[in-house]
């Protein structure tokens, strides 16, 4: 995961007022108990010491719009009285907290996002296409209406051959919209650069536009086994194909990132362990960070490793040794440029957590 949309608050001066709370817009008492979280969260911020303006502006964000439809996570942050991050995620949050200090704690949003991607949704029938593009965070980007211009669209049985001539031009309408269809999605992902276009409709015409489907789509679309703009759709259904196949890919990438490391370590080009780690952060030798959740408590404390970490925006010698922190290690990462991964699979590594490096100077020991 790139980790531009934080570098722009590595640039400001703290400290940062962070809170993540349910925000799921489910049924008439979601209001409330959304309130009731973030009033929970307000006296927790006022009790480290989180000054009125900063407050005020950060209750604001959380106690405005429902932030999206179903199960979903709001989390915001705030500094001197301005609001600096207000997001909603899919899902509900793996726990509600806040917190008040130097750093931003972020890491629920990059739990939020990581293996996450912008994605297309095609419902596809003989007359055209209904086309949504789904952003990270699970919200709705644009939609469209493709509906083509040839409208023989049902062939007849009207026997011999007229009944063939009627197949033909039915056919070749179909053909032709699919075309036009496969036009605009061709020029949607030039635009936009979804990492996968899910095609869902009839087969015949999934095919026909398959066929019609310029190499940058072709090799993004993925057909899915369900019924399109037909009525009686699951719904269910659909969501539930395309989680399997998001969650195919992103398993496809940690394995392909975990294959990386070891090739990288082969070749003395990564680090493993917290301090390896750290110490690469602050020579900005860090090109992707790989971290395994599961070698990490609920308090972002590691399940196993020894030996401490340092505040990761400065140098090993002028912090004193704390705990590991994982938020501190995004506002690192944030600073000089480096991804972000978090491995669902087994990662053998220490502590959990291994860099692969842009360089190495033999300053810094590899894995």
């Amino acid at each position: 995961m790139q980790l531009d949309w934080l570098k722009p608050l590595a640039d400001l001066e703290g400290p940062f007022a962070c809170a993540t709370i349910d925000a799921s817009n489910l049924d008439p008492t979601s209001r409330s108990h959304r309130l009731a979280s973030w009033g929970s969260a307000r006296r927790e911020l006022e009790r480290s010491g989180a000054d009125e303006a900063t407050l005020a502006v950060l209750e604001e964000a959380m106690t405005g719009g429902a932030n999206g439809v179903g199960e979903r996570t709001h989390v915001a942050c705030a500094s001197n009285g301005s609001l600096v991050l207000d997001m909603g995620l899919d899902g509900r949050p793996r726990r509600e907290a806040s917190s008040f200090g130097a750093v931003p704690r972020l890491m629920d949003v990059v739990r939020g996002l990581d293996g996450k991607e912008t994605y297309a949704v095609v419902k596809l029938d003989r007359e055209g296409a209904d086309i949504e593009v789904i952003d990270p965070t699970g919200a709705l980007v644009s939609a469209t209406d493709v509906t083509g211009d040839h409208d023989e669209l049902r062939k007849v049985a009207a026997g011999g051959a007229s009944q063939r001539r009627f197949q033909a031009r039915a056919e070749d309408s179909w053909k032709h919209n699919a075309t036009q269809v496969a036009a605009e999605l061709d020029r949607l992902v030039r635009r936009v650069r979804p990492g996968v276009v899910f095609l869902e409709g009839e087969e015949h015409m999934t095919s026909y536009l398959v066929e019609q489907a310029p190499g940058m789509l072709g090799d993004r679309i993925v057909r899915l086994g369900t019924g399109g703009r037909a009525a009686g759709t699951s719904e269910a259904a659909e969501v539930a194909a395309r989680e399997r196949e998001l969650a195919r890919r992103r398993a496809e990438r940690d394995a392909q990132l975990v294959e990386r490391f070891g090739d990288a370590t082969g070749a003395g080009s990564a680090v493993e362990g917290w301090e390896a780690v750290q110490a690469a952060i602050a020579k900005a030798q860090v090109a992707h960070v790989l971290l395994c959740p599961d070698a990490w408590d609920d308090e972002g404390q590691p399940e196993r490793g020894t030996g401490g970490g340092q505040e990761l925006r400065q140098s090993p010698s002028e912090q004193p040794r704390q705990d590991h922190d994982q938020d501190a290690l995004l506002w690192a990462l944030a600073t000089v440029g480096a991804e972000l991964s978090l491995i669902a699979q087994p990662f053998e590594a220490k502590d959990g957590i291994g860099a692969i490096l842009r360089w190495n100077d033999g300053s810094v020991r590899p894995a």
